[in-house]
C-alpha cells in the first residue's frame, strides 16, 4: 500500500501513470471525485471487480457503476439513445449517474447480473486524467464499508477499510462535504431518477424535456 499526495485541480503526470499501472495489472486504487473519496479497479476484469467487493463488505447483490472516459467509452459498453446523449452533453462531466442497458462485455459480478450498466464522468482533473491514461473503465463506488460514513479524507477511509488491501491511495487532503451524484435509468421509458443528488430533478426535467 502506498499513500501519494496529489493536487486535485493539477495532478502530476508520473502519479497518474502510476495510478494507471496499478489498475492495469488488476490492483485497486483510490482517487479523488467531484462527491468523495472512490475505490477504483479494472471494471471489465471480474478478478480486479471482486476485490472491491470483499475490501468494501459490499453484498454481491448491489451493482457497481464506472467512470468512463467519453461518450465512445458508453457507446463500447452500452446500448445508448438520444436521452442520454443529451444529459452527456448537458451534464458531464459533473454529478451524474447515467444507467443503460449493458453491452456483453460488462462482466456480470459488476452489475449484480442485471443488464444495465451505471456510467460517472466526475467532474474532477484527477479522475479524468486517469481515464484517458486507460482503455477501460475503473469502479467508482464510495471507498468506505458498504453503507458506511461518505469519505471526504483519507482518515475517513482508515477507520472504514483495511488499506493495506488497497494498492495505491491517492490523497487530495479533505474533500469538501458534497451530495452524491444524481442517478436516473434511462433503460426505461420514462426514465426514472433513482436517486437525487447534486443535479436536481428539475435540472435533468429542464435537460430532456425537448427529447422525452
Amino acid at each position: 500500500m502506498q499513500i501519494i499526495k496529489v493536487d486535485p485541480n493539477n495532478p502530476d503526470t508520473k502519479t497518474i501513470s502510476k495510478a494507471a499501472r496499478v489498475l492495469k495489472s488488476g490492483g485497486l486504487v483510490v482517487y479523488p471525485t467531484d462527491t468523495a473519496y472512490g475505490l477504483g479497479a479494472n471494471a471489465l476484469s471480474k478478478k480486479a471487480v471482486k476485490k472491491v467487493y470483499e475490501v468494501k463488505g459490499r453484498d454481491y447483490s448491489k451493482p457497481t457503476h464506472v467512470v468512463v472516459t467519453d461518450w465512445k467509452m458508453i457507446e463500447e459498453l452500452t446500448e445508448t439513445n438520444e436521452l442520454a446523449k443529451k444529459l452527456y452533453h448537458h451534464f458531464l462531466p459533473g454529478p451524474l449517474t447515467i444507467i443503460l442497458p449493458k453491452k456483453k462485455t460488462v462482466p456480470d459480478i459488476l452489475t449484480s447480473g442485471l443488464p444495465t450498466l451505471g456510467i460517472r464522468i466526475p467532474n474532477n482533473s484527477v479522475t479524468q486524467s486517469l481515464s484517458r491514461s486507460l482503455t477501460f473503465p475503473y469502479t467508482t463506488p464510495s471507498a468506505n464499508k458498504s453503507e458506511g460514513v461518505t469519505p471526504y479524507s483519507i482518515d475517513d477511509i482508515r477507520k472504514q477499510l483495511d488499506i493495506e488491501k488497497i494498492d495505491l491511495i491517492l490523497d487530495a487532503q479533505e474533500l469538501p462535504p458534497t451530495p452524491p451524484s444524481t442517478i436516473i435509468d434511462l433503460s426505461i421509458h420514462p426514465p426514472k431518477i433513482l436517486r437525487e443528488g447534486s443535479i436536481s430533478k428539475e435540472q435533468v426535467g429542464k435537460a430532456i424535456k425537448d427529447v422525452v
